[in-house]
């Protein structure tokens, strides 16, 4: 059977647009959160809370940054984290014919382009018809830009697939890029997601009224809500025998992954949590991992009432009784909740929490709440420190797409 690791990530997101600075502030505590800039606060009412990247000033590969320059943001932070990723596995562009593959999930895809124009149409061009520069400009709009124009620009042969499965697209893709490998249809496949700062997607959470005023606090007693976020990730995924072949570091490994729809309703999950109870059984039986052995779950972990209360009730259903002496991480309570590339940044966190051996903290959550019954563990503790041997790390989204995948530390025997 093959076998599926991790050789290299790339990470641009609201805390750093670096790996190893991305992996400090995360086991620092830090928060990426901050007020609201790339909107006008005055448009939401006291909710101003926002999680922004800003890729200029932490990242210098102006070619890159211009090359990429007429296509929306969530290509551009795309490109930035493949660039990093694939440095970090020991690649530049490819030069040779090759099938290796790039696979992204995102949400909103290039909806800022659209934004951008709409703005311009309104402010500059009085109603009139579209200039022929913005005409050109609206022709990056297509989703299928976020990989199609990567794998012109990196020279990837082989399959390159957007999956627009909203805020669980990173985990789609990651796990695709999994099945594509094990398969032997590649052997190389770069996997994450990527989503930028919009007004829709911004106004959409408002008007839901999903959004805290302060901080996200996932599982906690006094939690008010998720924080939008904006970025991207990705992890350069390779067969065993491929990277060893060339030597590469090996950060991890993916034992295995679950897929689930509880079409519940569009916006809502089940209170039950009977599909992500189905992800996480799939994924750990796809894994032949005893649930016992499972250091920690990486948690969805929005922070809303709703979607947080579901989770726990699908760990229970899970884990049983054992659910109490799980430990629980949610990073969004650093990063805010980035779309379709928060559950590429939290593959990130758990291959390099398996590699370091160190667990992330949960910031904001002081008291679980008392609803859910349960006293899981929220804090690092001495007894899982140096001990980090399987991670299951889910991800939810709208409509009730569900994914949930197994990291694991790697073991060359």
């Amino acid at each position: 059977m093959k076998r599926i690791v991790i050789t290299g990530m790339g990470v641009v997101s609201p805390l750093a647009c670096e790996k190893e600075a991305f992996w400090k502030k995360i086991l620092n505590g830090e928060s990426g959160v901050g007020d609201l800039t790339k909107l006008e606060p005055s448009n939401y009412k006291g909710v101003t809370r926002a999680a922004e990247v800003d890729l200029e000033k932490d990242y210098k590969n102006t070619e890159l940054l211009e090359h990429f320059k007429p296509y929306g943001k969530a290509v551009t932070y795309a490109a930035a984290a493949i660039d990093m990723g694939l440095k970090d596995a020991g690649f530049e562009k490819f030069t040779k014919k090759n099938n290796y593959g790039v696979i992204l999930g995102t949400t909103n895809g290039n909806q800022d382009i659209v934004e951008r124009i709409v703005d311009q149409w309104n402010l500059e061009m009085k109603h009139e018809d579209l200039s022929s520069e913005a005409a050109k400009t609206l022709t990056y709009f297509r989703p299928v830009e976020l990989s199609a124009s990567i794998a012109k620009y990196y020279n990837l042969g082989g399959t390159n697939m957007v999956i627009p499965t909203a805020c669980a697209a990173g985990n789609y893709a990651i796990g695709t890029a999994y099945s594509m490998i094990r398969e032997g249809r590649s052997s190389l496949i770069i996997a994450g997601g990527a989503d930028p700062f919009t007004r829709s997607c911004y106004t959409v959470f408002y008007r839901l009224g999903a959004m805290s005023k302060d901080n996200c606090k996932p599982f906690d007693q006094n939690r008010n809500g998720m924080i939008v976020g904006e970025g991207a990730a990705v992890l350069v995924l390779e067969e065993l025998e491929h990277a060893l072949a060339r030597g590469a570091k090996i950060y991890g490994e993916i034992k295995g992954y679950g897929l689930a729809c509880d079409a519940y309703d569009p916006t809502a999950p089940d209170p039950e949590g009977s599909g992500a109870t189905l992800s996480m059984n799939n994924a750990i039986k796809s894994s032949n991992i005893d649930r016992e052995n499972i250091t920690y779950v990486s948690a969805h972990g929005t922070g809303t009432k709703a979607n947080d209360s579901h989770e726990v009730n699908a760990m229970r259903n899970v884990f049983g009784e054992e659910i109490d002496s799980l430990y629980v991480n949610g990073i969004k309570s650093m990063l805010g909740h980035c779309m379709g590339a928060a559950s590429a940044l939290e593959a990130v966190t758990a291959t390099l929490s398996l590699h370091h051996q160190k667990v992330p903290i949960n910031r904001n959550t002081e008291k679980i709440d008392e609803a859910f019954n349960t006293h899981f563990h929220i804090q690092p503790s001495s007894e899982i420190e140096n001990k980090v041997d399987h991670v299951l790390s889910n991800s939810f989204a709208f409509g009730g797409n569900i994914c949930s995948v197994i990291f694991s530390k790697y073991d060359s025997k």
